[in-house]
């Protein structure tokens, strides 16, 4: 990936929009330093923030990271091509991945709650279980964080087929 191709796309779109850094983040769910980092070529998007700001913008992700937007006429030639053909055994397919993370999502809720209910029954939880304790919060709290990302990529893909 071209980190300054993109640094300079995400820069050029967002002035071109007329919105500033903060607006940018609030519409992405991200926090004004990633976008700073983001103009500067610092960091590089995730690729589920990769894939928001392509859908934000109305670009392809190709054409964010490759192609030079500051050329109006590359913009609207990005724009005219950014659509999404899928069969119809793909949509399924699509459809049967959306199913599965809703059952995940209340896979983890439902361990989640077991592991709650399970430390409220224990009077004293030994120290050596305590860190076990904590990295399983974390882990569901990681879960859920990549399973959301999974569904909003899932849907965004869903909302842009023909």
């Amino acid at each position: 990936m071209s980190a300054s191709r993109l640094a300079t796309n995400i820069k050029h779109l967002r002035k071109q929009k007329g919105i500033s850094q903060e607006e940018l983040a609030g519409e992405l769910g991200l926090n004004r330093g990633n976008i700073a980092s983001y103009e500067k070529g610092t960091a590089e998007p995730k690729i589920c923030n990769l894939v928001n700001l392509a859908h934000f913008y109305k670009v392809s992700v190709l054409d964010l990271i490759r192609a030079d937007l500051q050329c109006s006429i590359a913009l609207k030639t990005a724009r005219k091509n950014y659509q999404y053909e899928l069969k119809k055994e793909d949509k399924e397919i699509l459809g049967n991945y959306i199913e599965q993370a809703g059952e995940l999502k209340s896979v983890i809720e439902s361990l989640r709650v077991c592991h709650q209910f399970q430390l409220k029954t224990i009077k004293d939880l030994p120290l050596e279980v305590q860190p076990v304790v904590a990295n399983f919060n974390q882990l569901c709290n990681a879960s859920n964080h990549l399973l959301k990302a999974h569904l909003d990529l899932l849907n965004f893909v869903n909302s842009r087929m023909k």
